[in-house]
């Protein structure tokens, strides 16, 4: 009797101890199951913040290469992203660990977003400087022009006014004549008969003209290329004027007329063409020609 209560007793203690392993491996297997997955969640969770983090790293380095403004700040800011996913690689994957570099990758993504809005403003005031600057240049060109234009307009009127002022002639009539014991002259072409040639010329009237004693030359160039009448030799700077005769007209402003007889070189004048020119000093004022025979 007691050796069979000994024997029922036995058995339920093999009974309970067999449902206690029982129990521990199926707690156990339950633990290894749930350690398994949360180390396979912060896995995945830690990849996933390398991701995040590579990301915003390139973003960093994408605004580095296309913006000139705040390029100290965004390179700190590229910096501690470098920094953080070095940590990262060798940090331990826990949850408080990693809810640590999830509040880091917040504070960084505030703080891009910041200085986003930051260089964006900045790069609207960039650009609005130099629309005003390109302005205020045209504008600055635009005066140049103008002055530049006035002052053509200023030497064109100068040039102008200078010519104005300057004397003309008209009625420039070169002949030969034949000198009477009364003073008159009668025209005639025939070198034989002709004692003179008289050279004729009207000075208009110009109110721009200065006043008072003008000088004047004619010069005569008979057929054989000489200078006839006094053959005198002028300089004007680096010109020489050889002329066949001189008056000094004293112009009042009005039309005044003027006559002047030329000598023969010789006895006689040769027959041929000759060629007369009247200079006020060295400018040439008019020419005309004369036939003789």
């Amino acid at each position: 009797m007691s050796t069979t209560r000994n024997t029922n007793a036995l058995k339920i203690l093999i009974g309970i101890l067999f449902l206690l392993l029982l129990g521990l491996g199926a707690y156990t297997y339950k633990f290894y199951n749930e350690l398994t997955a949360n180390k396979t969640a912060l896995s995945e969770e830690k990849a996933i913040l390398r991701d995040e983090l590579n990301d915003l790293l390139i973003n960093y380095n994408t605004e580095l290469e296309t913006n000139q403004v705040l390029t100290s700040e965004l390179q700190e800011a590229r910096n501690r992203i470098q920094n953080l996913l070095l940590r990262l690689e060798s940090a331990e994957s826990s949850q408080a660990t990693l809810q640590n570099y999830r509040r880091e990758l917040s504070i960084l993504r505030q703080e891009r977003d910041a200085l986003r809005k930051k260089t964006d403003s900045l790069m609207r005031e960039n650009a609005l400087l130099a629309s005003q600057k390109s302005d205020v240049e045209a504008a600055f060109d635009q005066t140049v022009v103008q002055r530049d234009s006035l002052e053509q307009q200023n030497r064109a009127l100068q040039d102008d006014l200078a010519k104005g002022a300057q004397l003309s002639v008209s009625k420039f009539k070169a002949e030969g004549v034949i000198m009477r014991r009364s003073g008159k002259t009668v025209p005639n072409d025939r070198v034989s008969r002709i004692d003179k040639m008289e050279i004729c010329y009207t000075v208009n009237a110009n109110a721009l003209a200065k006043p008072g004693a003008h000088d004047f030359y004619i010069q005569v160039i008979d057929p054989r290329n000489n200078v006839i009448g006094e053959h005198v030799s002028l300089e004007f700077g680096e010109n020489i004027l050889i002329y066949s005769a001189y008056q000094e007209i004293n112009y009042a402003n009005q039309e005044i007329n003027s006559c002047v007889y030329i000598n023969p070189a010789r006895e006689e004048f040769l027959p041929g063409i000759y060629r007369i020119n009247l200079f006020e000093n060295d400018r040439l004022l008019s020419n005309s020609v004369l036939e003789l025979e």
